[in-house]
């Protein structure tokens, strides 16, 4: 398959995650989703629409709108990139106080063009969440690199329960003598495999457990019949990574967090 950055970077701005635990609203051009507060963004909004021609200090009051509706005092309004209409935005948002909280490499890999060789280190094992120890780990691990807090007890039986009921996508876990070091998850949509919730934690970055998770997630994904992985990493960290490990790049999303009046 030849990859083509405009379907790369449409099929990147299809992929919003509203799990069933959190409550959205819709505006004209935006999702603004309200998820629990243990998330490191605990509101989003997500582009609904790239083709909007409305001024963008409407397109942010509707979103801010939306966020005060929902009880949240600021909002992460992510996905602005080189589709993002109306034109002006991003500077509209930096105008208006809004500070840069994430900025992603959108970046793809033909899988129909395997083998692939990651060169995984053979001392990593990569569990897949599916009791209450490998989640701790998940979850520990997740709060460490990307922010957020521990959920509460309750809140993992939950998350384990809709795991064991098979309405969670798959979350992994990697160990190297028993510790915990990195996690990442997976999600197929139709034929693309979606990589998501990279990290490892400080002390082993270098070590090629990232590598061993990214190669356990590309396998589970051919095996599914997936011909293209996408994932959105962070500039600073996993990028160079999938980069050195055959993904392109295709553009970039930022993010800007910005207070609800």
């Amino acid at each position: 398959m030849t990859l083509d950055a405009a379907d790369v970077l449409a099929r990147a701005a299809e992929w919003v995650w509203v799990p069933p635990f959190a409550r959205e609203l819709r505006t004209p051009e935006y999702r603004v989703v309200a998820y629990p507060d243990y998330f490191s963004e605990p509101t989003a909004a997500m582009p609904a629409a790239f083709d909007s021609t409305r001024d963008p200090q409407d397109v942010v009051d509707d979103v801010l709108g939306a966020a005060a509706a929902l009880d949240r005092e600021q909002v992460a309004i992510m996905g602005l990139g080189d589709l993002t209409r109306p034109e002006g935005l991003e500077a509209h948002l930096v105008g208006r106080g809004a500070t840069r909280c994430e900025t992603l490499a959108v970046l793809a890999l033909d899988l129909t063009r395997a083998p692939f060789d990651l060169d995984a280190p053979g001392d990593v094992e990569v569990r897949a969440v599916g009791d209450l120890e490998t989640l701790r780990d998940y979850d520990r691990i997740g709060v460490e690199v990307f922010g957020g807090t521990l959920r509460t007890e309750e809140e993992l039986l939950t998350s384990l329960e809709s795991v064991a009921e098979g309405g969670r996508d798959p979350m992994l876990v990697a160990y190297r003598g028993g510790e915990p070091l990195g996690t990442g998850g997976l999600t197929v949509a139709g034929d693309v495999l979606r990589l998501w919730g990279g990290a490892v934690l400080p002390e082993a970055r270098g070590t090629g457990v990232y590598r061993a998770v990214l190669d356990h997630r590309l396998r589970a994904g051919l095996a599914r019949g997936c011909r293209l992985a996408l994932v959105k990493g962070r500039v600073e960290t996993s990028a160079p990574i999938l980069r050195r490990a055959g993904f392109a790049a295709y553009g970039e999303e930022r993010g800007y967090r910005v207070s609800v009046p």
